[in-house]
Order: structure tokens, then sequence, then C-alpha cells
């Protein structure tokens, strides 16, 4: 069967308990929601008199405007919000929003206070720079607000008019105390000056005038403003450890705040998604069959006698009803090993099995390491390949973190790529260093030292390489076969035993597929062709001609409604179109797996190349040896990623034209359990 056994269950339960209970299946995450039918939830909601409540929508808006404040909070701390909801959270309450409106005014006055901080040290920055920036030039100081980014004054003001005159000007201009005299430095951008004089007239301001003969920006009034801009760094540095201490005392509270906010948010959305009477909901979905205890343990611990709970079993209906219908309104859930699990972003990218067929990820898995280790032998490489996979394994941040999931693939793929380097006898494109090994082995396991197990590349005997292409056709015909197999099997637990029978994915086309593959064994074998294959491909042959009305014609017997009747040369016409591609199906099929065989060659010609190259550099002399390694360096780093990306490439080919497409007519949905994480 395709992954985990899934039950369907209804729970019946009080609105008052509603929250709880998704509560807790959202930290579960072991119940996958059955949505009614939008139209048909809200008819039966009007017929039973259930209306949305003035106090529920009131709850939908303090909790927006919860949120509101919350993300307010959020950004002027600078802080995250949590991806995960805590297991003993507590749902809002007057409490908690009480809160949440006193830590955001305490924010929003922060904020105001920063913010009016850094605008009055900007805009002394802006005056020193400016001032500076006029210091040396040779013209009155009168004159310079005359043509001047910057607007300064200096005269005399009350003492106790100085503090009201910097409140009521705030970021527009800064006011400076040059002494106990009440001499202050008024400075402001050009844009700002009129207000700056509009205010320091209402406070009495009596303008000093420079001593004679003074040009540019007289040196104190620089040092002036450069003492001001330090000070007011120095205060907007206080601001922000007050702003680090508020985000430390109360980060933790905010977390829990947003998290409880945005969990009832997210169970209100799907409480009005459900079908409901005025007092009780009615929530229906699929789970795990080894989750069905824990959960109904639970629940009833919870919620007791206030709480129905039934079980169904999808599969009682498959067998009843038959058909892909009821398989695809199953969610799957793939449930493997470590080795598995690792291929089994392969088969979701092509689809989801359907619920109750065969799950092809095992057999993925295996077929997905022959084929590598066939195209890409090399004990070297295949050991570079396996480091890499514990690279990622152990990585916890950075580039191969990021495929983690891929780790288990990359060692199994580099493993059975070093056993097929021990075979040919390669070591990182180096056909010598193994020899002695070689011997050994050979020795042993043969019974005749040779200097390898498996000779791909053609030199004295150009028949060892067919042999080995005939091997890879063979590898082809199993991975057929087994997808034939699947799709026979997954139809007959269906019921479609017309498409099971007469389809050429079903039983005539792979008995076609099975005596064609032994005729062509016999003839290489020097075998004869005989009367027994004449009905051997003719019964084959004529059950795909007549696939049409013999499918129909089971389709009736079973009670299921035909498709409508063709022509006597409709029918003639359809049968020969199939028998027609059925032969170019399989024979497509087959030829197809030449190309693990010649990748396997290109991979040998290519390491050939580069240890011939090797050894055309090398030499006596050390620039020799030093050509030498970079040959080997560059060319193997060209052969593990270039040729091991096209190999994996081509093996996911081979998978997703020739493995899938015998048996993934059909697609079911992937489990997703409802989850209240970020």
């Amino acid at each position: 069967m395709s992954g985990v056994s899934m039950r369907r269950v209804e729970l019946l339960l009080l609105k008052s308990d509603i929250d709880v209970v998704l509560k807790y299946l959202g930290n579960q995450q072991c119940f996958q929601i059955i949505y009614p039918d939008e139209l048909e939830r809200i008819a039966h909601e009007k017929l039973a008199g259930v209306e949305e409540s003035d106090q529920e929508k009131a709850l939908v808006g303090q909790l927006d405007e919860a949120q509101r404040k919350l993300d307010f909070i959020g950004t002027f701390f600078g802080m995250v919000a949590p991806q995960t909801i805590v297991e003993d959270l507590h749902l809002p309450d007057d409490e908690m929003r009480s809160k949440i409106d006193i830590l955001y005014e305490r924010c929003a006055t922060e904020k105001k206070r920063f913010e009016e901080q850094e605008a009055k040290v900007d805009q002394l920055a802006e005056s020193v720079h400016e001032a500076k920036a006029f210091a040396g030039l040779s013209r009155p100081f009168d004159e310079f607000e005359k043509f001047s980014y910057v607007s300064i004054q200096i005269g005399k003001v009350s003492k106790e008019k100085i503090n009201p005159l910097v409140k009521a000007l705030g970021t527009r201009a800064v006011i400076v105390p040059l002494g106990d005299e009440g001499t202050i430095l008024a400075a402001s951008s050009r844009k700002g000056r009129f207000a700056l004089e509009t205010e320091l007239s209402k406070a009495g301001f009596e303008k000093t005038s420079p001593p004679p003969g003074v040009q540019g920006v007289p040196a104190e009034a620089i040092s002036a403003l450069e003492r001001a801009y330090e000070a007011e760094k120095l205060r907007l540095e206080a601001l922000l450890d007050e702003k680090r201490a508020l985000a430390g005392q109360y980060g933790g509270l905010w977390q829990k705040m947003v998290s409880s906010v945005r969990l009832k948010q997210s169970l209100i959305l799907v409480e009005h998604k459900l079908e409901s009477t005025k007092w009780v909901y009615r929530l229906s979905g699929w789970v795990p069959a080894d989750r069905i205890d824990r959960m109904n343990k639970d629940l009833l611990s919870m919620l007791g006698n206030r709480i129905s709970i039934r079980i169904f079993d999808p599969l009682e209906q498959i067998g009843k009803e038959g058909g892909a219908k009821v398989g695809e309104e199953v969610p799957v859930l793939l449930k493997h090993n470590a080795f598995v699990s690792a291929f089994q972003g392969i088969v979701l990218s092509y689809g989801t099995p359907l619920y109750g067929d065969i799950d092809p990820t095992p057999f993925v898995a295996f077929f997905f390491t022959l084929l590598f280790s066939i195209m890409f032998g090399d004990l070297g490489q295949g050991a570079f390949i396996v480091a890499l996979g514990f690279a990622m394994l152990k990585a916890k941040r950075g580039l191969l973190a990021r495929y983690t999931k891929f780790a288990i693939a990359f060692i199994s793929a580099g493993l059975g790529s070093m056993v097929m380097g021990i075979l040919d006898g390669s070591f990182f494109a180096n056909e010598s260093v193994l020899v002695p090994l070689e011997r050994v082995l050979t020795g042993f396991f043969l019974g005749t030292p040779r200097d390898r197990f498996l000779q791909i590349m053609p030199q004295d005997n150009i028949t060892a390489m067919f042999y080995f292409f005939g091997f890879t056709l063979g590898v082809g015909v199993i991975i057929n076969t087994t997808g034939l197999i699947i799709n026979i099997i997954n139809l007959i637990r269906r019921k479609e035993y017309g498409e099971a029978i007469f389809s050429k994915t079903g039983l005539a086309g792979a008995l076609l597929f099975w005596w064609a593959m032994g005729i062509v064994l016999r003839l290489i074998l020097g075998g004869k062709l005989g009367l027994i294959d004449v009905p051997g491909i003719g019964i084959p042959l004529l059950a795909l001609f007549l696939a049409g009305p013999l499918k129909a014609a089971v389709d009736r017997a079973q009670g299921k409604a035909a498709e409508e009747e063709l022509s006597m040369a409709g029918t003639l016409i359809g049968g020969l179109v199939e028998l027609l591609e059925s032969v170019i199906y399989f024979a497509s099929n087959s030829l197809s797996f030449l190309r693990v065989g010649a990748f396997a060659l290109a991979h040998a010609v290519l390491s050939f190349v580069i240890f011939t190259m090797a050894g055309v550099v090398r030499g006596s002399s050390a620039s020799g040896l030093v050509f030498e390694i970079l040959i080997y360096l560059i060319g193997n780093a060209i052969i593990i990623g270039l040729e091991g990306l096209i190999v994996t490439i081509q093996v996911i080919r081979l998978q997703y034209y020739e493995f899938f497409s015998k048996f993934f007519t059909r697609t079911g949905k992937t489990f997703k359990p409802v989850t209240f994480s970020g």
C-alpha cells in the first residue's frame, strides 16, 4: 500500500470546546481537516439559524487591533515573530489585551523620543558639516544667512525662555547655550529658517553682531555645535540602551502574545469554514491510523462525554466501490527509513501515489542507486561523493545544511559508485593505481588474476563492450517489468479489471513485452523462432487490438457506465493505433536504457583522456609533476561536477519516462495536517 494507513474521523463537539480541540490537533499535526463545500455549509447554517454574532465580530476586531499593536512593538524592538506555537500557550483574554495596550503605549512613547532625538542629532550633524564647509570663506559672517544651506545666529535671550524655545522648535532647529548670561547659538537648515526666526522673535531674541572684520563662521560657533552634537549623540545612545533593555525585559512576553493572538486568529479562520449548528461543530478529517488511539485518549481525557468520535476505514469503501475516486480523496502520508526517504522527493516531484496503490519510493531508491553506480563508476570520485554526503549530514548552517535531506542519497550513490569503481578499476580517473588490488580480488573471486573485473573501454576485445550494453538493456527490462507489475496490481486493487488486462501497461502489454524480450534473448543465444511464438506474440497483440470493446465489456459486467460504443471502422482504426503505439512504446522504453551503457562508456573515455593527458605531461622535472597534478585535479572536478550532474539528470529521466509512465496515470493528494505554526 502507499504509505501510512489513514482513517477518516468525525468529531462532534460543543462550540465552547472548539478552540482547545483545534489547538491540540494543530500541536499534534495529525489531523487533516475535510472542509465542507462552502455553499452547502452556508445553506446548512442558514437552516440551522446560525449567524455570526456581534460578540464574534467584536472579537475579530479586537484581535486585528491587537495584532496591529504587536506588529508595531515587534518592529520597534527589531524582533522576529515566533515560527511555532507554544504547547501550553493561553489564548488571548482581557488581561492579555490590557498588557498589549500598556506595552504598545510605552513603545510608542519611546519611539517618539527616539525619533526626535535622532532628528536632533542629524540636524546638529548637518549644521556642523555646513559650518565647517564655510568656516574658511573670506566673507563677513552676517552674509552667510543669505546663501548658506544652514542658518546660524548668535544672540541673547532670557535664560528662563531657553527651554520653552527648545520645545517650541523641536527638531526644526538646534539651540546651543553658550554661557550663563543667556547667550545662545541657534542653527537650522535653510527650509527651517523661517520657523527659527519666528520662535526667536517670540522669545525676545537679541542678535549679537560679531566683532568687525570677522569672516567665515567663527571657531567658537563651530566648537559649540560640535559639543552639542556629541552631547546629543550620547543621549541618543542612552535611548538605544533603554530600547535594548526594554526589548530584553519584554521580548519573551511579546513573543508569547504574538503567538497567542495569531493562534486565535488561525482558529477563527478554521472555525468559520466548519459545519456547525447553534451549539455544536462537526469536524471531519483524516488521521494516520497509528495516531488514532493516542488522539482518542487525549480528546476524551480533555472533554470527557462532551465529544463524540466516529472512525471510518477508507479501504473498506475502496473495496466496496472500487475505482480510483475514493483513493484520490484519501491523503497520502509516505513514511520510510532514512535511505528510502532520501529519494522521496523524486517521487513527489512527479506526483503523489493514490491511496491504496503501491508506494514506488523503495524501488526508486534502489534503481536510482543502481543506475547512477553503473554510469558513474570510480572508487575515488565515489568516495568524494560519500564524503560530501556526510558533510551535508553534519552541516548545521550554510549551503550544505540546505541540502541535508539529500545527504543519504549522496552517500548511497557514492557507495555504489565506489563498488563500480572497484569493478572497472578506476580511482580518480587513474586506471593503474588499483591494478595490484584488482589482481588480488579477481584471483580470489574468479580464480584467475586480472587487471580488473570489468573492461568497459573497448581494447583488444570489443565483444565485452557489447555484453555490457546487453547488461544495461537487461536492467531496463527489470525496471520496465517492475513498473508493469506495479500498475497491474494497482488496477486490480481499484477493481479496474478491463484496464488491468487489456491496456498496453496491463497484462496484455506485459505479456507482449516479456515474450518479445524472450525471443530477443533466445536469438542472441543462438536459438530460433518456433510455432509457440505465434500465439505467444499473437494473443497479446489481438488483446491490444481489441482493447476498446473488451474493456467496455468488462466494465458492463462490473455494472459500470460504459463509454459510447465505436463503429466497426472506429474500432479497427483504434486497434491499429493501439498496436502501433504499444510496439513503439516498449521498443523506445527498452532502447532508452542503452544510454546507461553509453554514459558509462563516456565516463570511462573521459577518465581515460584525463589519465592519458596526465601521462603526456609527466616527466622527471618538477614542472611536469605539477602539471600532472593540475590535470588530475581539474579533470576530476569536471567529472564530479559536470558529468555527475548530467548522470543524475539522466537517472531521474529514466525513472520519470520509463518507470513512472507505467503506473503513474493518476495522482493522489499529500497529507497536510492542520498546523498553526508560523
